[in-house]
């Protein structure tokens, strides 16, 4: 499936002005925000394309939580997807959240390093430089993100150790540094003995030849996640202006379906209704 844009950050920074919402002409429905959600929600308009003969869809590229609902406050997007509930000051200028599905986040290395799993003090003495190899050879090749990058900041509340040694991490010198979920991918993809954060619904939905790790013994899948037993994911928010109009609405119900919510655990994410069961 074709779509009919593409923006990034900074490209959709610099087209605002031709908006053709500002301007009053019709347009597309438009969707934008965190990277790790963009292929499967791409999907599953897809789906709502052929189920409902829905409208056009622009998924931008990535904009991240906060550019997402940025934009959706001044109106340049119909729908933000965020990995974060709206805080309560941007409930209160309208903004309403429909949670979609929860997805494991896990350390991530290139498909053919050769390891399966790590305890949290092999992960901290990664992270802290003093483990330089794996157990089996290679360097590790360690990928940052921004301190508040969503999946850095869930695996951080392992311990106060895990918390620490993240953030000292960001300090060392010459390391590669991911600005989106899909640079880090990316990333994680093409260094030989990568060694980062992502999510299994990222990897699932794009393809990415990764392998999630093991952390103490417990793999990162959503049983374990929906047991309690492997306890670090994130979300995924749909979220909206109180006054969206009818189309949107249309669009939220058809994410709750069970056709949509059998595509997104096929692809990594556990349907919110069903984690709630």
């Amino acid at each position: 499936m074709e779509y009919p844009f593409a923006l990034g950050r900074r490209g959709l920074l610099a087209l605002l002005p031709l908006s053709p919402v500002l301007a009053g002409a019709e347009a597309p429905l438009r969707i934008g925000g965190t990277g790790m959600a963009l292929v499967i929600t791409r999907r599953l308009l897809d789906l709502y394309r052929g189920a409902e003969n829905g409208p056009g869809v622009v998924v931008l590229d990535s904009l991240g939580t906060s550019g997402g609902l940025a934009a959706l406050r001044s109106g340049l997007v119909d729908i933000a997807l965020s990995s974060r509930m709206p805080r309560p000051e941007e409930q209160a200028m309208g903004l309403v959240a429909q949670p979609l599905a929860r997805t494991p986040v896990a350390f991530a290395t290139r498909h053919d390093t050769p390891v399966e799993g790590l305890s949290q003090a092999e992960a901290v003495a990664i992270l802290s430089g003093d483990t330089a190899d794996w157990p089996r050879g290679g360097q590790v090749r360690l990928v940052l993100r921004d301190r508040s990058e969503t999946d850095w900041a869930v695996m951080a509340t392992a311990s106060p150790a895990m918390a620490e040694v993240m953030q000292r991490a960001l300090n060392r010198p010459g390391l590669a540094l991911a600005v989106s979920d899909q640079e880090n991918a990316e990333l994680l993809e093409q260094l030989p003995g990568s060694f980062g954060l992502t999510t299994l619904g990222q990897t699932r939905a794009e393809h990415r030849q990764l392998r999630l790790l093991a952390l103490d013994g417990v793999p990162p899948g959503l049983e374990a996640m929906a047991a309690g037993s492997y306890r670090f994911a994130r979300g995924i928010f749909a979220v909206t202006r109180s006054d969206a109009p009818p189309l949107v609405q249309a669009v939220l119900r058809f994410l709750g379906t069970p056709q949509a919510q059998r595509r997104l655990r096929d692809s990594g994410f556990l349907p919110v209704t069903e984690h709630a069961a």
